[in-house]
């Protein structure tokens, strides 16, 4: 598991914020953003859309889960990149990435709200 560099990211929610763990008075909340990539090349249009799992630790992620996130909402994430590379039995490379959330804004369609994730 490599630590990766700073990411500013703007997503849409994918999943409500959930509390996957706590250890040690420390919490660990768990949610999924969609972020969309569109092209024009030769004038031909893509579209593709990533899913990536965002982490977000410390006492702000309680506040997290009781913030009124929902599905489709716009967020602004800042954070540091988590990349693990494992193998599967024929020796392929698979990734996944994953964000380690330092900073969100959540611009909910009612208000705009921000959180600080330690």
């Amino acid at each position: 598991m490599k630590l990766g560099g700073h990411i500013e990211i703007e997503a849409r929610i994918g999943s409500v914020p959930e509390l996957v763990n706590e250890m040690c008075g420390h919490k660990l909340v768990r949610f999924v953003i969609a972020v969309t990539d569109r092209h024009i090349n030769n004038n031909m249009y893509s579209q593709h859309t990533h899913w990536y799992t965002v982490n977000a630790l410390g006492d702000t992620a309680e506040t997290l889960l009781h913030s009124g996130m929902r599905i489709s909402d716009t967020i602004r994430i800042c954070g540091r990149w988590i990349i693990d590379e494992n193998r599967d039995v024929l020796g392929n490379s698979n990734y996944s990435c994953e964000i380690l959330a330092e900073d969100v804004v959540c611009e909910s369609k009612a208000l705009a709200k921000e959180f600080n994730v330690a």
